[in-house]
């Protein structure tokens, strides 16, 4: 009896399957892998640009032109490169950017040679009716008021921006010190930030307001002095320590995101 029911099923599978092939006939269809797109739209990158611009920080790197053309192998053939390559390279690097540096004061110094990460045009980007900026370079959210506290004690810098209430968002916190000095770009003094578009000094509004050319607050201790916490100086673009509870007031720049 089992194997009636075995054998009986079995027919009406392969009945199924046949009919199915039938109506895909007369429809016109095919079982085939589905051709390779010919329509010029289809230009794009392979997983073999993307896995070398991850690698490389090489940047503005066109589309393929032309349609898209299926490999001949799979993922593991030649240059090419799979997901967990990839994955790889995404959580495992953090490539330095530029300096902001395009002056040079000596063979191979840094102006020269403006080794780093590619500053994106434009670098920063308003977001619509939120009061926050955007640095499409790292990734990190920026208040657009400066000055969102005036100068205060580290204790209170980090206390005021977590219980930040700004941008439609609360989610603020005091930057550490390599988000922080992030904004440096050391092409310029007395500030030593750079425009919206990244290609010239900071001018007010542009795109950020309340920037004082003084010091300002990071999260980070000082390790040669617990009780210090390390500041960046916004107009000269340098760092250095100081009390924590004590006497110093430095201002506050919140930020967001990064994580």
């Amino acid at each position: 009896m089992n194997r009636m029911a075995c054998r009986n099923g079995f027919v009406f599978v392969a009945a199924m399957i046949c009919l199915g092939l039938m109506v895909l006939s007369v429809l016109g269809g095919s079982l085939d892998a589905p051709a390779a797109p010919t329509s010029s739209n289809s230009a794009m990158w392979t997983l073999n640009d993307i896995y070398n611009v991850l690698d490389t920080r090489a940047t503005n790197v066109t589309k393929r032109a032309g349609a898209f053309v299926e490999p001949g192998g799979g993922p593991t053939i030649g240059t090419m490169h799979t997901l967990d390559n990839i994955m790889t390279l995404v959580t495992n690097r953090a490539p330095a950017p530029k300096s902001g540096q395009t002056t040079s004061y000596r063979t191979d110094d840094d102006g020269a040679l403006e080794i780093g990460v590619a500053w994106p045009n434009p670098r920063f980007t308003v977001q619509a009716d939120t009061n926050c900026v955007l640095d499409n370079l790292t990734g990190l959210i920026w208040a657009r008021n400066a000055n969102q506290f005036g100068a205060t004690t580290w204790t209170n810098a980090v206390t005021s921006c977590n219980n930040l209430d700004y941008g439609g968002t609360n989610d603020w916190r005091l930057p550490n010190i390599r988000e922080l000095l992030s904004l440096i770009a050391f092409q310029y003094f007395n500030p030593a930030i750079c425009n919206t578009a990244g290609a010239g000094q900071w001018t007010a509004d542009n795109p950020f307001t309340g920037v004082v050319n003084g010091y300002y607050w990071t999260s980070t201790t000082y390790k040669g002095n617990t009780d210090h916490a390390l500041y960046v100086s916004i107009g000269r673009g340098d760092i250095s320590n100081d009390d924590k509870i004590g006497a110093p007031a430095f201002y506050v720049w919140p930020v967001r995101g990064g994580r």
